[in-house]
């Protein structure tokens, strides 16, 4: 049962982390946000603070789990979705910790997460990303096959 419920909070983290990116990252949080939309400075940028909020929940749940097995599974749950979308995120379509082979799945949700940066609306989730109809099209066009994250500029360099 640990492992199913594990499974879930994954899955269910999509459409919640898809929700929070547009409501609050696209609302009140632009403030933060807008630094994830524009060249870097440095290694670090506004929107890096975004993970530490969101990992509050996670912290929580661990704690609880120590007398409750279902808030554990929850919390495994959302902090391998939270892997998960780092990994996809900042490793492979930002780059942030190199450059990563192509891999086929990825190159979809890098295209996907252009679309994003290109147009500043949706697709906001990042696993499972839902192209709006309008911008389908286009990710097959050379735009958005071309489009490269600003990467940082060396530190210190």
């Amino acid at each position: 049962m640990f492992v199913l419920i594990a499974v879930a909070a994954f899955v269910l983290m999509e459409p919640i982390a898809a929700g929070v990116h547009r409501l609050v990252m696209h609302g009140v949080g632009w403030v933060l946000h807008a630094s994830h939309h524009r060249p870097r400075e440095g290694r670090f940028e506004a929107n890096d603070v975004f993970p530490l909020l969101f990992a509050a929940p996670a912290i929580a749940l661990f704690w609880s789990g120590r007398h409750d097995p279902t808030a554990l599974a929850v919390a495994v749950g959302i902090t391998l979705y939270g892997a998960a979308y780092s990994f996809v995120h900042d490793g492979y379509i930002h780059k942030r910790f190199g450059s990563l082979p192509r891999i086929g799945y990825l190159e979809f949700l890098r295209r996907a997460h252009a679309i994003h940066h290109l147009y500043n609306e949706g697709p906001y989730g990042m696993l499972v990303p839902i192209v709006p109809a309008k911008h389908r099209a286009k990710l097959a066009s050379e735009l958005v096959r071309q489009w490269r994250p600003t990467v940082a500029r060396a530190v210190g360099r």
